[in-house]
C-alpha cells in the first residue's frame, strides 16, 4: 500500500511540475520577445503592463497572434537599454540558416525577423527536432532533479 501511495505522490508531483509552464503567456517588451524575470528584476523601469487574451489582441499585437494561445503580456518600459538581437542573427551565430524556425517557450516561431531581448538567451540550446537543428529558448530555467526535491 505504501508503494502505491508513493507512486501516486511521485506521479502527481511530476504532473504538477510538467504543467507549470503549460499556461505561460508570451511577454513582449516594447514589441520584443522577453522574459517575465526581466520585468520582475527591473520593476523601476516598467512604465505599464497590459495582459491580453488571444481573442482580444489590439491591432499592434496582431502580428504575434500565433504566439498568443496563452495570452500576451505587453510591457512598455521607460528606457529601453536592454541588449537585443533578431532570431535570424541568433541562428546565424550558431551557424544555422537565418530562416530556421526557433522554439521559444514551446512556440514555434517562423518569423526570424522578430527581436528578442538578451536576458532570454540565458537558457537556450541547439536541439534537433524532426532531424533538423534549431535553437530552443526557454524563459524559465529547467529544474534539476535535486532542486525539484527541495
Amino acid at each position: 500500500m505504501k508503494k502505491l501511495f508513493y507512486f501516486f505522490a511521485i506521479f502527481a508531483s511530476a504532473t504538477a511540475f510538467a504543467q507549470q509552464n503549460s499556461a505561460k503567456s508570451v511577454v513582449l517588451v516594447d514589441g520584443m520577445l522577453a522574459s517575465s524575470t526581466l520585468i520582475a528584476q527591473d520593476k523601476k523601469n516598467v512604465q505599464s503592463t497590459n495582459t491580453y487574451k488571444s481573442t482580444n489582441l489590439p491591432q499592434n499585437l496582431k502580428s504575434f497572434e500565433s504566439l498568443a494561445a496563452n495570452g500576451i503580456t505587453a510591457v512598455k518600459v521607460k528606457e529601453n537599454y536592454y541588449d537585443k538581437i533578431s532570431l535570424k542573427e541568433l541562428n546565424q551565430g550558431f551557424k544555422l540558416e537565418g530562416n530556421t524556425p526557433v522554439n521559444f517557450d514551446g512556440n514555434m516561431i517562423t518569423n526570424t525577423d522578430l527581436i528578442v531581448l538578451g536576458n532570454v538567451l540565458e537558457h537556450m540550446e541547439v536541439t534537433e527536432v524532426n532531424g533538423k537543428k534549431m535553437i530552443t529558448i526557454s524563459t524559465t530555467p529547467k529544474a534539476t532533479s535535486a532542486s525539484a526535491l527541495k
